[in-house]
C-alpha cells in the first residue's frame, strides 16, 4: 500500500524539494513543514500558474483568523514568506511582503531627521574626558558616527577588535554579526580618516586583540552602558526619550541609515530595487524581504517617497501595514 503524499496542493513538488533542502542542511523542519502543508492546501482554492504566489494569495493568507494568537499568525505568515523567497530563487517570481514585525515586538522605530543628527553629533563632539572615561571624548563621537555611517548593530560595533578595522582600505570586518554571519563593511573616506585619527590617539600601545572601542582598562563597553549614555545625549539636545516602546534607541541609528539611503536614491531617481539588494548585503540581512521593511519606514518618515517607490517598484512595493489596510486585513 503506497504512502499518502505529505503535500497534495498545487505547490506540492516545490514544497517537497524545499523541505528536503532544509532537512539536508541539518534542520528538523517538522513543524515548519506542517505550516507549509497548511499553506499548500489553502492554495487549492486558487488557480496557481507557474508555481507563483500572487499578491491576492499572500494578503489573504496574512489575514488574521478568528481567535488566532499573534504568535500562531506570525509563524504561518513567516513560513509563507520564506517559501516565497525560495520560489523567487528557483525562477518563480512570487509576491514578497516586507519583513513582518517580530511577534511581541512593541518598539516603533524612530527615524532621526538630519537636523536631529546634527544636534546629536554636535553634542558628542563637545564631550570632555572624565576620570572614569578618559577617552570618551574621542570614543563616543566616532562610535556613533560608525553606527549611523555604516548602519551597524551596536553589538557589531562593540565587538570590533583593533585588527578588525582596516585603516588603509577603510573596511570593517564584522566577524560575528546576527546569526553569527560574517561580512565586510566598507566605510566612506571621511569616516575612514576619523578612524585613523582615533587609532593614532588611543591605540598606539594596544595589542591587536584590543576592542577598537574600549572603556577604561581596555575592556569592551556593554550595550546597556551605551544605551544609557545615548539617552543622556538625547536629553541634552532636547529629543525626548519616550520609554522602551517608543525610544529613540541606539538601534534606531541603523534604521535611520537605511531610510536615509532609500530617501536619497528615490529623490535622485536611482533604481531602488537594485540598490536595495546592495543595502541588504551591506547591513547583513539574510534576505531582501528584511530590507524591504525599510521602504515602509521611509515612506512613513518622508511621505513624498511613497509615490516614487510605487512608480519605481510597481507591484514589488507593498508597505505591509498599508497593504493590510487596503485589503481590509488590519486588526481592529
Amino acid at each position: 500500500m503506497s504512502k499518502k503524499p505529505f503535500f497534495t496542493g498545487p505547490f506540492a513538488p516545490i514544497c517537497e524539494s524545499y523541505v528536503a533542502q532544509k532537512r539536508a542542511s541539518g534542520l528538523d523542519y517538522n513543524q515548519q513543514a506542517k505550516l507549509l502543508r497548511l499553506f499548500d492546501n489553502f492554495c487549492k482554492d486558487y488557480e496557481i500558474q507557474s508555481y507563483t504566489i500572487t499578491k491576492e494569495i499572500a494578503l489573504t493568507w496574512c489575514k488574521k483568523r478568528p481567535n488566532e494568537a499573534d504568535a500562531t499568525r506570525y509563524s504561518r505568515v513567516s513560513e509563507m514568506q520564506r517559501f516565497a523567497q525560495y520560489l523567487c530563487k528557483q525562477g518563480y517570481p512570487s509576491y514578497l511582503l516586507p519583513a513582518l514585525p517580530k511577534c511581541g515586538e512593541q518598539h516603533v522605530p524612530y527615524i532621526f531627521s538630519t537636523d536631529e543628527l546634527h544636534l546629536i553629533f554636535e553634542r558628542l563632539d563637545s564631550l570632555s574626558p572624565t576620570n572614569l572615561s578618559p577617552n570618551r571624548h574621542l570614543t563616543m563621537p566616532l562610535l556613533f558616527r560608525v553606527l549611523y555611517g555604516c548602519g551597524l548593530r551596536i553589538s557589531e560595533a562593540l565587538a570590533l577588535l583593533k585588527n578588525d578595522v582596516d585603516l588603509k582600505d577603510g573596511i570593517l570586518h564584522i566577524r560575528h554579526g546576527k546569526n553569527d554571519r560574517e561580512r565586510i563593511v566598507p566605510m566612506s573616506a571621511t569616516l575612514t580618516e576619523e578612524c585613523r585619527k582615533y587609532a593614532q590617539a588611543v591605540h598606539k600601545n594596544t595589542v591587536e586583540s584590543t576592542p577598537f572601542f574600549y572603556a577604561k582598562g581596555g575592556t569592551p563597553y556593554t550595550k546597556s552602558t551605551i544605551g544609557k549614555f545615548f539617552r543622556g545625549i538625547l536629553w541634552d539636545v532636547g529629543i525626548p526619550y519616550k520609554g522602551k516602546q517608543f525610544g529613540p534607541r541606539v538601534h534606531d541609528l541603523r534604521h535611520t541609515f537605511c531610510c536615509h539611503n532609500i530617501q536619497k536614491w528615490a529623490e535622485a531617481g536611482l533604481p531602488i530595487y537594485s540598490n536595495l539588494l546592495i543595502l541588504s548585503r551591506y547591513v547583513g540581512h539574510t534576505s531582501i524581504s528584511s530590507t524591504q521593511y525599510y521602504l515602509r519606514l521611509t515612506a512613513q518618515s518622508f511621505p513624498h517617497i511613497m509615490d516614487i517607490c510605487e512608480q519605481n517598484l510597481g507591484g514589488m512595493y507593498a508597505p505591509f501595514d498599508l497593504a493590510m489596510e487596503r485589503e481590509g486585513l488590519q486588526d481592529g
